[in-house]
């Protein structure tokens, strides 16, 4: 027997007033003395004796109509499938929850858990009264309330049911129980029941339960009960990584990179990993995976000729059950011709002698590009658009606006590159407004004639691919300033002179990027510009901000996909899903080319009748790939729900929790015949017991029942 209103329970207390009232009411009782009477004095003790086996039971009379009561207002229900002879049901309202996160697409049987989970839920439909009201909602990473307010038209529940589709999201159970605490908020009918179809993954149940499970769960009353599909361990695979080492890539070129494929099972996995851009498989490598384990799978393979200006590469294995981890997507920036805005302090002297003079040789050296960088005083930054270069180069610049630091911070924020050269206008005072830079200038020392050597600090940093590494130093460098700096606590040193002193700062600024040549770009602080590592560093600055805008591209289904430092904010821009379907983004600044991303596979991005500047790699979340499910005796720990597993465990659960009779008509109808028999007894009982009865005369029962006053004889009737 279970209660729907368990907190009139506490009425319990209540069986202490008629016990207290019995106590209270007790007579005094005063002897008289009378001549030897002895037969007299043995009835009046008889008649004491009965007094009181009579006065307890209508004591108890007393306590059980007072228990009936609280326990028919607590409204009990009976449970149990001999109940039906009874007849009547309880109305119930019952909430129904689908996980289709992507582990739900798991194949078992020839069957997905999710088109079982949908039968699941179908049956328990089917079984509801016509009284009974019913909500549904799909729970992947963001709840589907597809029948917010309980209904009694079970019709339109199946439709919605029917009508869940798999996602690829990650499981979070937590949504779950919230969702089912608002809906059946509002209501007071009859038992109230959760059923949540989902696989039971464990590494999903990892949640804070505290404000979940809370007063406000207590109170809704709701009855959860988790329901597997299957009861199967079922093995899985996956891709779950690529790391791709190459900073860059060209059409022909190899790039090489590195493959993670996971086992999530109890045996060891043979599978071929397979290499593709586009629709051209590049390289093809077998793997065997231990139990549990995972293997680091290297690889190289060519971009096609007519890649584009993005390559959009797939790593995938054979496949199993669960096919949406098979394959992980990830996208190259290919031949990007970075766009650079120079912002150059105005010096008196001639434009060739000028910081922007030979930042812009340098940069169209060997490119074969028409269109030359553009050159700005550093007032213009207060203004110019800055979304459409992939880096902003500061050239011998004294101060900023504070607008201009804003909108150079805003810049890096949406993965931008800013690269500072200083020069005879910059002051250590003007520089310590710049909160954006990697590290706080101290003073500006002069140095002795001569070349310092530098060193390669980081020869892994992909600024250095290609043209410096363990085996080609950097070149020395004839200076006759430098700036000391205080590096940040997340700041490298790129690049050192011999004695130590930084000559190239690197930091990530969110997920912009931020160097600090320690060294003019004209010739008044040395030689620099004329030097061999001048050429080959600013371009490959230039082109490792070509490559930032597109190096964040790897996102997670649910995540936002940002608007990039390259994409124009003057036109309309295009955006086409991994589904074929296309939307359009109008002309407006600083908003993302997607609130959050539904589907796997590449979004490509454009401007009109023109080609793709961006492209995004969207994968499903590889916490979904483990298809373990928790103990049931661990979930009982986290949450207070019970489980069941498979269609024929839910049958019997069904056919337990079905017939629910309300007993509390029952109660009262109980507590109305003990209130009659209590009155009826009580009535016969004061009768016998009044004062002056000649049957009490006659019994010898000679003492008053009067409530707080003592038997005290007159003097008359004492000296008779």
């Amino acid at each position: 027997m279970s209660f729907l209103s368990s907190a009139m329970l506490y009425g319990l207390g209540a069986l202490a007033i008629p016990v207290l009232i019995h106590l209270w009411r007790q007579r005094r009782v005063v002897q008289v003395r009378f001549s030897t009477l002895r037969f007299l004095k043995a009835a009046a003790a008889r008649t004491s004796r009965s007094s009181r086996i009579e006065n307890v039971l209508l004591l108890l009379l007393r306590c059980l109509l007072v228990a009936l009561l609280v326990l028919a207002a607590a409204r009990p229900v009976l449970s149990s499938l001999s109940v039906r002879l009874l007849g009547g049901d309880v109305p119930r309202t019952v909430v129904l929850a689908i996980d289709n996160s992507m582990s739900m697409s798991c194949r078992v049987n020839g069957t997905s858990r999710l088109d079982t989970a949908k039968a699941q839920a179908l049956a328990v439909i089917d079984g509801l009264k016509p009284g009974d009201d019913v909500a549904v909602m799909a729970i992947g990473n963001t709840p589907q309330i597809l029948v917010a307010e309980p209904t009694l038209d079970h019709r339109v529940a199946r439709q919605m049911v029917g009508s869940i589709q798999p996602g690829e999201a990650l499981s979070d159970f937590s949504r779950v129980f919230q969702e089912a605490k608002k809906m059946v908020a509002g209501g007071t009918r009859g038992l109230r029941e959760l059923y949540f179809f989902t696989d039971s993954q464990e590494a999903a149940w990892h949640f804070d339960t505290k404000p979940v499970f809370d007063g406000e769960w207590r109170k809704s009353g709701l009855r959860p009960v988790v329901v597997r599909p299957d009861a199967v361990d079922a093995p899985n695979g996956a891709v779950g990584t690529v790391r791709i080492t190459s900073p860059f890539a060209t059409p022909g070129s190899a790039v090489a990179g590195t493959a993670v494929v996971e086992n999530h099972s109890n045996r060891p996995l043979q599978d071929v990993l397979e290499i593709r851009f586009g629709s051209e498989r590049v390289a093809q490598k077998p793997l065997e995976v231990a139990p549990g384990g995972s293997v680091e799978i290297p690889f190289e393979a060519p971009v096609p000729a007519g890649a584009g200006s993005w390559a959009e590469g797939t790593a995938s294995i054979e496949g199993d059950n669960l096919s949406p981890d098979d394959r992980f997507f990830f996208a190259l920036p290919v031949a990007q011709v970075p766009r650079v805005l120079i912002v150059e302090g105005q010096q008196a002297a001639d434009e060739r002698l000028r910081s922007g003079f030979f930042l812009k040789m340098a940069l169209v050296a060997g490119s074969g590009s028409a269109d030359p960088p553009k050159t700005i005083p550093p007032a213009g930054l207060d203004d110019l658009p800055l979304e459409g270069y992939s880096a902003v180069f500061l050239a011998d610049v004294g101060t900023l606006s504070d607008r201009a630091l804003v909108r150079l911070d805003r810049y890096l924020q949406a993965g931008g590159t800013v690269a500072f050269f200083p020069g005879d206008l910059t002051l250590p005072g003007g520089l310590a407004r710049m909160d954006f830079l990697p590290a706080k200038p101290l003073d500006l020392q002069d140095l002795p004639p001569g070349r310092l050597g530098t060193l390669i600090a980081e020869p892994g940093h992909p600024l250095f691919a290609n043209i410096w590494d363990k085996g080609a130093a950097f070149p020395a460098l004839p200076q006759k300033k430098l700036l000391r700096w205080k590096l940040n606590g997340d700041t490298k040193a790129l690049l050192t002179f011999s004695d130590g002193t930084p000559f190239l700062i690197f930091s990530q600024r969110g997920p912009g990027r931020v160097f600090i040549v320690n060294a003019s770009a004209d010739r008044s602080w040395g030689d620099f510009p004329l030097s061999p590592a001048f050429l080959p560093l600013v371009q490959q600055i230039a082109k490792i901000s070509a490559e930032q805008s597109g190096g964040n591209s790897g996102r997670t289904i649910g995540e936002s996909l940002p608007f990039t430092p390259n994409l124009p904010t003057d036109q309309p821009l295009t955006v086409k899903h991994p589904d074929g379907e296309s939307t359009t983004l109008p002309v407006n600044a600083n908003r993302p080319v997607a609130d959050h991303a539904d589907l796997s596979g590449f979004y490509a991005v454009s401007p009109p009748q023109e080609p793709v500047r961006q492209v995004f790699a969207v994968n499903a979340d590889r916490r979904e790939s483990n298809l373990r499910a928790i103990d049931p005796a661990a979930l009982k720990k986290i949450a207070p729900v019970e489980m069941v597993s498979g269609p024929d465990e839910l049958r019997l659960w069904l056919a337990q929790s079905r017939g629910v009779v309300p007993q509390w008509p029952l109660l009262l109808l109980l507590a109305l015949a003990v209130f009659t028999v209590e009155a009826v007894l009580a009535n016969h009982l004061a009768g016998r017991r009044s004062q002056g009865d000649e049957q009490h005369i006659k019994t010898g029962r000679l003492n008053k029942r009067r409530i707080g006053v003592s038997f005290r004889p007159s003097e008359s009737e004492v000296s008779s």
